[in-house]
């Protein structure tokens, strides 16, 4: 009989993997927040973008009422909470799915909702990016800007609470299970963060959105991710059934790669060229 000390510690998640479907889901949540967002927005109501990248949607607002530039700035953020709503629906069929599709689906539950809190929280008392453009010409501002603000720390919060309670699924208990969460959490926060700066270093309209777009956006709005680490790391799950180990997949490696390119060859640079 085996004693304790003997038996085989839970293998922790594979790095490659982990990064891989980080890249997707990087590259999903911002091809929703940009083109099927805001440029999909601008179309519904009566303008004509003239390129959308990882970064940016270009449209003039010449001659445009209000109402049209506020559903055109407040469409990016509702894209990304659909596609976090659609992931959250998923989840719950998602018990006997294999550990790497567990994954993919909980990170792009947890990023969908971060981004767009993040977005709000940071963005709408500053008059910053998005928010700042909705929020131009709304009286009383400071009224409107304290609603969208409790608004974007409410959907951060949730996302926070949710992300935190179903990571420790993914995870094994004891020791492993703290390394293992910071691998989940850590680890996407920085590709995530380095791939949008990486994109948005070929987008043609100005090198600043490097900074004030990309690395807000990924390092600013999935900041909640570390949290979230750090919550499970200080209590993983004790006893009950062990999380199966995230193994490399090729599958996964592949699709991360196939999305890389795109992100830094198509969605960077920008559509159409």
């Amino acid at each position: 009989m085996s004693s304790p000390s003997s038996r085989p510690t839970a293998a922790l998640p594979d790095g490659w993997t982990v990064v891989a479907i980080a890249i997707l889901v990087d590259f999903l949540g911002t091809l929703s927040h940009e083109a099927l967002g805001h440029g999909l927005a601008a179309l519904l109501v009566g303008l004509h973008p003239s390129r959308v990248s990882s970064v940016d949607l270009v449209v003039s607002f010449r001659g445009a009422a209000w109402w049209q530039m506020r559903v055109v700035s407040a469409a990016g953020c509702a894209a990304n909470l659909t596609l976090a709503g659609i992931a959250l629906a998923v989840w719950r069929r998602a018990a006997s799915w294999s550990p790497p599709a567990r994954f993919f689906c909980w990170l792009l539950a947890t990023v969908n909702l971060l981004v767009p809190g993040g977005y709000l929280l940071f963005g709408a008392p500053i008059g910053f990016g998005d928010w700042g453009d909705f929020e131009r010409g709304l009286h009383p501002l400071w009224a409107w800007k304290i609603a969208l603000t409790g608004l974007g720390l409410a959907i951060s919060v949730a996302g926070l609470r949710w992300g935190a309670k179903h990571l420790k699924t993914l995870v094994p208990s004891g020791s492993q299970g703290r390394r293992s969460a910071w691998r989940l959490t850590l680890w996407p926060y920085l590709t995530g963060g380095f791939v949008s700066m990486a994109a948005a270093a070929f987008n043609p309209t100005s090198p600043i959105l490097i900074v004030t777009s990309a690395a807000a956006a990924s390092f600013g709005g999935t900041s909640w991710l570390l949290w979230i680490g750090s919550i499970v790391a200080r209590h993983p799950p004790h006893g009950g059934s062990p999380a199966p180990p995230l193994r490399r997949e090729p599958g996964w490696i592949f699709a991360g790669a196939v999305a890389l390119a795109l992100y830094l060859a198509v969605l960077g640079p920008g559509l159409p060229r």
